[in-house]
């Protein structure tokens, strides 16, 4: 095996009805913590001081890897960091940097969005432009943190999210040509937005590998005439494509390939969000077993 990769909780999916209560966040990451198998862990931006450092306690005392997401902050404010608006893409810019700052409160180590929409093949080129100006900006806030990265998961270009940066070799092409300006940018790779995207796994993982950060193992519908079809972040197995199986072919194949070393081990998470209808405690068992299953298959 060429790289090593860590279990991580996806709190932000698994307890999203939970996603405004920031004392219930604590109380989960604190619950995640004393389980003792995983060994990081996502969540949303925290905004309350007093928790925040709470999390950067629980986070060190336990060995935790903090990753965070900007994306529910941004959507929230109807931002958007490639919109061809260049006022609102300021607005977005200058919010997103205010967002690093409080995600080092809480330790956060992997600091993470997306991006807009796509605006089309005409002017996609000035979209990435003006995104990729805008991750620069970030870049330099986020790298006045030592221990904090900056990674962009790339989404579906044409099934359901359609996303401006999307398919694996052309994002690949355009983040190493920003990396000379925005160094600490890497690439949270998502399997269900591979698979929308009608890319093999394996290969889309080959050519990601030198740039990605994060793995999340998320199920999806590919068939385009099925009720369910897109991103939605569903649970595992069938109709979705997601299988032990799968998953196990998508943990054998990261870990034989070379990630990036400077970054030590890659946290790999299993993305499925829960409703207020779900036991919550009772699907992050499920997703811990489904993870701890496709990782022994894939020792094999």
């Amino acid at each position: 095996m060429t790289s090593t990769l860590y279990p991580s909780a996806h709190i932000a999916e698994i307890f999203f009805p939970l996603a405004n209560d920031e004392k219930a966040i604590l109380h989960v990451i604190r619950e995640i913590a004393g389980i003792g198998y995983y060994r990081g862990f996502e969540t949303g931006i925290i905004h309350q001081p007093e928790i925040a450092r709470n999390i950067r306690t629980v986070a060190e005392q336990n060995h935790l890897n903090v990753t965070q997401w900007l994306t529910f902050e941004l959507l929230k404010d109807n931002l958007n960091l490639s919109s061809l608006d260049p006022e609102l893409r300021e607005k977005s810019i200058r919010r997103a940097c205010e967002l690093v700052q409080l995600a080092a409160e809480c330790g956060t180590s992997k600091l993470s969005l997306v991006s807009g929409g796509d605006p089309g093949d005409a002017r996609r080129d000035e979209a990435k432009k003006g995104f990729g100006e805008a991750l620069v900006r970030i870049g330099e806030v986020v790298g006045q943190y030592d221990n904090m990265l900056l990674q962009v998961e790339p989404l579906d270009r044409f099934a359901h999210k359609c996303q401006l940066i999307g398919p694996t070799d052309e994002t690949v092409e355009w983040m190493k040509a920003l990396r000379p300006d925005c160094p600490k940018l890497y690439l949270a790779w998502d399997s269900a937005h591979v698979a929308l995207n009608q890319e093999d796994l394996a290969e889309s993982l080959a050519l990601a590998a030198p740039l990605i950060s994060q793995l999340h193992l998320a199920n999806a519908i590919l068939d385009p005439q099925a009720q369910g079809y897109g991103d939605y972040h569903m649970k595992f197995g069938e109709p979705g494509f997601l299988t032990t199986a799968t998953a196990a072919h998508i943990i054998r194949t990261a870990m034989n390939l070379e990630l990036p070393k400077e970054l030590g081990p890659i946290s790999l998470a299993v993305e499925m969000r829960t409703t207020d209808q779900d036991d919550l405690w009772d699907n992050e068992r499920q997703c811990r077993e489904f993870l701890q299953g496709a990782w022994r298959e894939a020792l094999r």
